[in-house]
């Protein structure tokens, strides 16, 4: 797992996150990604909704990512589920949840998901070279 000096030196590189970097929103392990397009600013109870990263990723060969939902949240009944982000992907994510809570209003900007980034051995395809169907994603992409 990278720490935050490694994140820093990895985006002063041109790596991780291309795009919208916020020192702000670095983490000791990771990077909170703020709301950039959603789909509607109150959720309503039992409403699925969707969100992009305000930053766009610009993932190199050897790093991976895993999402996790800032906890502040989860309190209030929003969950998701996540798969890892790519070595190689570039673009925006797309991100869907579920509200079981009540009726809660989202605005861009707002920190939403940490993303948390993991050194691998490089994989023989990336992202890019194996399938690429969200590579240079702008916005919600529902493909």
């Amino acid at each position: 797992m990278l720490n935050d000096t490694e994140i820093s030196s990895y985006i002063k590189d041109g790596k991780l996150i291309g795009e919208n970097y916020d020192p702000d929103c670095l983490t000791p392990n990771g990077y909170d990604l703020r709301i950039g397009e959603h789909s509607g600013e109150t959720v309503e109870k039992n409403q699925l909704f969707f969100i992009s990263s305000l930053e766009k990723l610009s993932m190199p060969d050897n790093i991976v990512a895993a999402l996790y939902i800032k906890s502040r949240y989860s309190r209030h009944g929003i969950f998701s589920s996540f798969g890892f982000v790519d070595a190689g992907f570039s673009g925006n994510l797309t991100m869907t949840f579920y509200n079981f809570g009540e009726s809660i209003r989202i605005n861009s900007g707002m920190k939403f998901v940490q993303i948390v980034f993991y050194e691998i051995n490089a994989p023989a395809k990336n992202y890019a070279s194996r399938s690429g169907n969200f590579q240079n994603s702008n916005g919600i992409n529902r493909g």
